[in-house]
């Protein structure tokens, strides 16, 4: 009978409610206790395994936002976006504008031009920025070429491929110094080149704006926009 009593004490305590007792507590009802089957309970206690309570999770502002999807690039607004642009591989400092123009509400499109300004003659390029079920897909940009700006649904941690390059969802609610002003709440893009092996990039987008900074640092060369004015017509 005692040795069953004692098993019952032993569970008892082992149970989860010990886990909110306080150690210095419990030794004290132990020292109170039968010397074996205190002892009992010591023995018990080394046998099981080790574990902590975790930290409740926080949401930060890099994991939530409530800044719907599209707002993070506006195809809707006619707007003139100016870059400062510089490179590994050139001397200096250049000047990339955008401009959206036309939007089509029924194909979700909008046609964009850019000129990026050299010493002699600028270059010149159209391209199409289009909203569909995956997300916001560019013709081109304005150092990075052809991809998927955004993807829908938006996600904190989302992670798709292009070709070689993965993409993640870092933040979607970071924060970003360039010329044009500090903007808050932005959407932050990483991405692996190559699965890491060609180098990284990474781009902010401020709500309600567009795209803000873009860094591209590939194995043989780096290459990094900022944005300089921004202006609605």
């Amino acid at each position: 009978m005692k040795r069953s009593t004692s098993a019952l004490f032993i569970s008892l305590l082992l149970s989860p409610l010990c886990v909110f007792a306080q150690a210095g507590a419990l030794d004290a009802v132990l020292a109170r206790t039968d010397a074996a089957l205190a002892a009992d309970f010591y023995r018990a206690a080394q046998q099981m395994p080790a574990f902590g309570v975790p930290p409740p999770v926080s949401i930060s502002d890099e994991r939530y936002s409530d800044t719907p999807a599209a707002d993070y690039l506006p195809l809707n607004k006619r707007a003139v976006y100016e870059y400062e642009y510089t490179s590994s591989e050139f001397t200096g400092v250049k000047t990339i504008r955008i401009e959206f123009m036309e939007y089509s509400e029924a194909a979700r499109t909008a046609q964009v031009n850019m000129i990026i300004f050299n010493k002699t003659k600028p270059k010149v390029s159209n391209f199409v920025m289009t909203a569909g079920p995956d997300g916001i897909r560019s013709s081109d940009s304005p150092i990075a070429g052809p991809r998927l700006e955004l993807p829908f649904p938006l996600a904190y941690n989302q992670v798709w491929n292009e070709g070689s390059d993965r993409n993640r969802v870092a933040a979607l609610n970071a924060k970003v110094a360039v010329p044009a002003g500090v903007y808050n709440g932005c959407l932050k893009i990483t991405s692996k080149l190559g699965g890491g092996d060609a180098g990284s990039a990474e781009r902010y987008y401020a709500p309600g704006v567009g795209l803000v900074y873009e860094q591209i640092a590939a194995e043989d060369s780096q290459q990094t926009i900022k944005l300089t004015a921004y202006q609605l017509k």
